[in-house]
């Protein structure tokens, strides 16, 4: 019965090792991005104090536009901003024709790259400034600027990790058989 159980040992622990260097060898598979991001210490005429917040995701293999250098722009998958009362989707941004997106560096995360202007209303948001213009306001022209933090969002797995599957395998079989040994001597 001994040379069972140091065969099963044997075995198991040349899959565990299997297993391990396999998990080594799979290439980085893209992920989905997602940040929080926050509009603050707006100061500047009548939306002086003001603050704003939404999220942005994207794919870290996606699309992307080389802008220069070691500077890319990654393509926005959705988005959300709700400043003044108005919430600006994805819809808002042109990757296409004005590279609005997610600012890379030496692939570092520098923060959102994003022009917008409808004519009354526009702005640069561009890693942690914010600068707008509201030619809508009262006179005379008002402007302003502001502050933008961000914060990643840890993605939850709900996949355990192969080690963790083998090894609870491993825990099993032992019980059952520690079990079965048991019930033998009885």
């Amino acid at each position: 019965m001994k040379k069972i159980y140091q065969k099963l040992a044997v075995v198991s622990s040349g899959v565990a090792l299997g297993l391990g260097s396999l998990a080594t060898d799979i290439p980085a598979q893209a992920a989905t991005m997602t940040y929080d991001f926050y509009v603050s210490n707006i100061e500047g005429g009548v939306h002086d104090g003001t603050t704003g917040s939404g999220y942005f995701t994207f794919d870290s293999e996606g699309e992307e536009f080389k802008i220069g250098g070691n500077e890319v722009i990654k393509k926005v998958l959705d988005f959300e901003f709700n400043w003044l009362g108005q919430t600006y989707g994805v819809e808002a941004l042109d990757f296409e024709n004005d590279a609005d997106g997610i600012l890379f560096l030496d692939e570092v995360f520098q923060g959102l790259d994003w022009d917008y202007n409808t004519g009354l209303l526009s702005w640069d948001l561009i890693n942690d400034e914010f600068d707008y213009i509201d030619a809508g306001a009262p006179f005379p022209l008002f402007q302003g600027y502001g502050e933008v933090t961000y914060q990643k969002q840890e993605p939850i797995s709900d996949v355990p990790e192969p080690g963790v599957l083998v090894g609870l395998g491993l825990i099993s079989l032992g019980a059952l058989l520690n079990k079965k040994k048991k019930l033998s001597h009885r």
